[in-house]
């Protein structure tokens, strides 16, 4: 009778330990893992918070899926709604999929909560035990005395496990703080999710012989560009950029209009655009912006594939404070998403297997797990028409010019038709093919005063007085067929400027430039979307301008050459984005000054140029 009442603790102890063990390895197995879940109420939370219809529509196929790491999620998210969408919604996503944190706290709490109420149990019966072993070490003989033991020895056991226990109680309530810390950590600003950051960074080398016959070699910081894109709503978007100056031009010196070298760090561009015309036809922009005129845009990497600018860009650029209404018509259709394709990738093929060959034969082993391809979903088609008209704030004026912000005085149109086609077959089809998939951009541009162009703006600033208002107009043709880019542009002014130089004697200047260049992708295939953005490139261009051979300017008594451009320049260079979002380029540069009896002297000039290029 005594031995089954002694059996019965010892027995009733080890059923409890396998009780409390059971659930506790429930709760360490889940409450080390966090898992993502789209519910309905998750699809609602982010319908509230702005996200496009189209986006939760996609969303909606994930619905009541669990996913057990993050990364597995957004591989999830970015095949239904595409890497460039994920990249802008991954935090709202990520918070309300994540509302499992929540729930994964308060079943950690009650597990706590039933295992402290277990282990109370245990140790009543613990102290139970030790009065009975009390009784037993009273009363029992040598045999008693040995079970009593062997009890004893039981409850040291039972009491480390009890240990044991509360330490692993301890180490949950750690865990449940710091998931409840970072859940909280997530709850202040949404900078992350309304601003994108990008940026240039180009450092280039070379040797220069100029119009003199003098050499000389360059090795400089040539850009630094930090770009802002916030969304202030899903119809308002704010665009900044700074930009690295030195105040001087590398390249080709050949103006003297840029004077003293002064590193700084300006504004570029900074522009408000209210309206969406993937979704509606108008919108708004206004800002510090670069005027549609021409093909530059401001942008050093997206405008050419060469480092050196063709002149048309170099003399026309126009970039100046100002306010804009466009159209974009008809509005895209809103069609079945493009499911997610992982393209072949764009190999390089010079650089990048040379310096890995070298590095294996050095003793390097690169790593076996290398990144799987990322799918992509191929971007919308744009619409095809669109107009604008714009005023802005000038430098040019004339007699009757009163100052200030005059806009009947200085303002701009511009129209553009833009296609594109696959000649009816699907992308993977078209492999090996010669000239499909294509496309061609096409727009012309006018403005009421050519002479605020960056370049002749500053350089003709003596004279904008007497030139007054010329007007003036650019056209430009963009066409892909295959792995070959085309580009033809052609800007000027409509009629002469008639003024006097600095030293009294009559000039008239009707300024242009016209300019074409090629390009061609290697190892291109029917994905590729932007010739010259990956892997190897080959560019040519050829450009010229009318007009440009400069004025005299006196300051001070002294006599200077400005608003000079070389007459012809000749481009040729190659490219190798070397690793993910880091290029290598090479360039040959061939100038031609204006003839003698132009003011110029009739000589050749030329520069070798190479640049690391950093794209983020």
């Amino acid at each position: 009778m005594k031995i089954r009442q002694t059996a019965i603790p010892i027995a009733a102890t080890a059923l409890l330990c396998l009780a409390l063990c059971f659930p506790s390895g429930v709760a360490a197995s889940k409450g080390d893992q966090a898992t993502f879940t789209l519910t309905k109420q998750s699809l609602d939370n982010l319908r509230q918070e702005g996200l496009p219809n189209t986006i939760l529509n996609k969303l909606d196929g994930l619905k009541n899926q669990t996913f057990d790491t993050e990364d597995a999620f957004l591989e999830a998210v970015k095949q239904k709604i595409g890497k460039d969408q994920t990249a802008r919604y991954k935090a709202q996503i990520l918070k309300h999929a994540g509302d499992e944190i929540a729930t994964e706290i308060k079943q950690i709490t009650g597990a706590l909560q039933a295992q402290k109420r277990v282990i109370d149990e245990l140790l009543a019966q613990n102290r139970a035990l030790e009065a009975r072993l009390a009784e037993l070490e009273a009363s029992r003989d040598e045999r008693t005395q040995k079970q009593a033991v062997a009890e004893i020895r039981k409850r040291k056991a039972l009491e480390q496990r009890v240990k044991e226990l509360e330490d692993t109680e301890a180490d949950r309530e750690e865990a449940t703080r710091s998931i409840i810390r970072d859940a909280m950590s997530t709850a202040g600003s949404k900078i992350n999710e309304s601003v994108t950051l990008g940026g240039v960074l180009e450092v280039v080398g070379g040797w220069t012989e100029d119009f003199s016959g003098q050499n000389e070699g360059l090795l400089g910081l040539n850009t630094v560009d930090l770009d802002f894109e916030v969304e202030v709503n899903q119809w308002t978007l704010a665009s900044f950029k700074i930009e690295y100056d030195d105040g001087t031009n590398l390249q080709f010196p050949t103006t003297s209009g840029f004077e003293g070298e002064v590193d700084r760090f300006n504004l570029d561009h900074g522009f408000l655009t209210i309206g969406d015309p993937q979704r509606f036809p108008p919108f708004i922009t206004a800002g510090r912006i670069y005027l549609p005129f021409g093909i530059g845009t401001g942008d050093p990497v997206a405008d050419v594939l060469s480092i050196e600018d063709p002149l048309t860009i170099e003399g026309f650029e126009t970039r100046e404070d100002g306010i804009g209404i466009g159209l974009g018509f008809p509005t895209p259709a809103i069609a079945p998403a493009t499911p997610p394709v992982t393209p072949p990738p764009v190999r390089p093929l010079v650089i990048n297997p040379l310096v890995s060959s070298i590095s294996r034969a050095l003793g390097y082993k690169p790593s076996k797990l290398q990144p799987r391809p990322t799918p992509i979903t191929p971007t919308p088609a744009p619409p095809i028409f669109n107009v604008g008209a714009y005023a802005y704030d000038g430098d040019t004026f004339d007699k009757r010019d009163k100052g200030g912000f005059n806009p009947q005085d200085t303002y701009s149109f511009t129209a553009g038709y833009r296609t594109r086609g696959n000649c009816g077959r699907p992308f993977d089809q078209l492999v090996g093919t010669a000239f499909c998939p294509w496309s061609i951009d096409v727009d012309v541009d006018y403005t009421s005063s050519v002479f605020d162009s960056r370049f002749l703006e500053d350089e003709y600033k003596l004279f904008l007085g007497q030139i007054g208002f010329v007007p003036g107009m650019a056209a430009s043709v963009k066409a892909t067929l295959g792995p070959v880019s085309l580009l033809g542009e052609w800007n000027g002014a409509l009629r002469r400027a008639n003024f006097l130089d600095g030293l009294g004697n009559s000039v008239n200047r009707e300024p242009s430039a016209w300019q074409v260049s090629l390009g061609y992708q290697f190892d291109w295939n029917p994905w590729v979307e932007e010739i010259g953005a990956q892997g190897n490139y080959l560019t040519i261009g050829y450009s010229e301008t009318r007009d440009f051979q400069g004025v005299t300017r006196v300051v001070n008594g002294e006599q200077s050459k400005v608003g000079d451009l070389p007459k012809r320049r000749f481009i040729i260079g190659a490219g190798e984005w070397v690793l993910d979002n880091l290029q290598y380029s090479v360039e040959y540069n061939l100038n031609q000054d204006y003839s003698k009896s132009k003011g110029g002297t009739g000589n050749w000039a030329y520069g070798i140029f190479s640049q690391f290029t950093a794209v983020w």
